[in-house]
């Protein structure tokens, strides 16, 4: 799921590439953006933490911030689609 939300925006589209059509509205610029760009990597960090030590013996503590640390991406992301209709 992340890696499609990763590469989502590089994926060519019938009007071209969304990220490069995205520039001339100053999304890039925008603090929302940015926060959506570290939420995603907090999350794919998380993942990785999460695989690496264990999924059965990983503590409550990470699962419970992934699912807040998701949350939080599906608002903002929301919030950037609102913000910035593409």
């Amino acid at each position: 799921m992340d890696w499609e939300a990763l590469l989502g925006s590089f994926v060519p589209t019938p009007t071209g590439l969304s990220l490069l059509d995205a520039a001339p509205t100053g999304i890039f610029r925008s603090p929302l953006f940015w926060t959506w760009i570290a939420l995603l990597a907090v999350m794919i960090g998380l993942e990785c933490t999460i695989i690496h030590i264990g999924i059965r013996s990983s503590p409550a503590l990470l699962w419970l911030v992934l699912l807040v640390d998701a949350v939080a991406w599906v608002l903002v992301r929301r919030a950037l689609k609102w913000r910035y209709p593409i």
